[in-house]
């Protein structure tokens, strides 16, 4: 009808949510930042399909089974979005719309679907206890999210705190789609308060043949031309404990990488020492998914 304006779609962080305390932890780490960002909540759970045993007399049985499941997850998602209403008021900015939904089969193919909705910015898990980043090696279902999943995904460990973030480290390999994710983060450092510092590791004597690439994003980082954002190389045998010891030095508690077709995250987490690393230095991180590239669009 001409002469009524279509309202604007509220953008939502999509919080993931199995009813554990490291869920409920990331749950409301996810509300403050909705304050911080002016965005809604979308609290989201998955019914696994029930595995079922060839049998004629199985069906009425499986179906009731499958009801009461699904019954008692829209009851648990109730009461935990209820909770978090229950927080919005300790909280200052925005007060978000809290809102849930239950799914059920396979979660990485929901997730694709659900991230892939424009009004989706930001995909919000919580970790296992030994951190993020073991999670992100050992979880299958971390592995499987950050695979399908369209927005960037952030793994909050239950002893991370990210009330307050000051600095976010991104670690590059100078891939191209390295580009977009520091765009992405540029974009959200003014609301959430964080200068982005750039980090490159390199081993001490390594040789590097290719400079292309390097040279190619740092002419783009000197384009930015902006006090927000960083670049430094560091030298260290073990990249990993080197760049979590430097966010540790740095008071960074976030790193954020893109996964470069995955042999990046895994040569540089991929190691003995990284639990013991990880134990010692509480660290959330934030991880930007193979398809994000194509879907990194913060304003439509």
């Amino acid at each position: 009808m001409a002469g009524i304006k279509k309202e604007k779609q509220m953008k939502k962080l999509l919080v993931l949510t199995d009813f554990t305390a490291n869920a409920a932890h990331a749950a409301i780490a996810a509300v403050r930042l909705c304050g911080k960002l002016n965005t809604d909540l979308l609290l989201y759970h998955t019914v696994q399909y029930i595995p079922v045993v060839p049998d004629y007399n199985a069906g009425s049985y499986v179906t009731v089974t499958a009801g009461i499941l699904f019954k008692d997850t829209e009851e648990n998602l109730s009461r935990e979005a209820a909770s978090l209403r229950s927080l919005e008021q300790n909280f200052p900015g925005y007060q978000p719309r809290i809102s849930y939904v239950n799914g059920e089969g396979d979660l990485s193919e929901n997730i694709k679907a659900l991230s892939g909705q424009q009004d989706i910015r930001l995909v919000v898990m919580g970790g296992r206890s030994g951190g993020a980043l073991d999670h992100l090696i050992t979880g299958s279902d971390t592995a499987a999210v950050i695979r399908k999943a369209r927005k960037p995904v952030l793994i909050i460990p239950e002893k991370v705190e990210l009330t307050e973030l000051k600095k976010v480290v991104f670690a590059t390999d100078f891939g191209v789609a390295d580009i977009s994710a520091v765009n992405y983060l540029l974009e959200i450092a003014p609301p959430l308060g964080f200068k982005l510092e750039v980090v490159h590791v390199v081993r001490p004597g390594e040789v590097v043949t290719e400079i292309q690439p390097e040279v190619a994003f740092r002419k783009y980082l000197n384009h930015l031309d902006s006090y927000q954002i960083t670049y430094r190389q560091l030298s260290g045998d073990r990249i990993s404990q080197r760049l979590q010891d430097y966010c540790h030095e740095t008071g960074a508690c976030l790193l954020a990488m893109t996964p470069g077709h995955h042999d990046f995250i895994f040569r540089v987490f991929g190691h003995s020492e990284t639990k013991e690393t990880i134990a010692q230095h509480g660290l959330a991180v934030l991880i930007f998914p193979p398809d994000f590239e194509k879907n990194n669009s913060l304003s439509s």
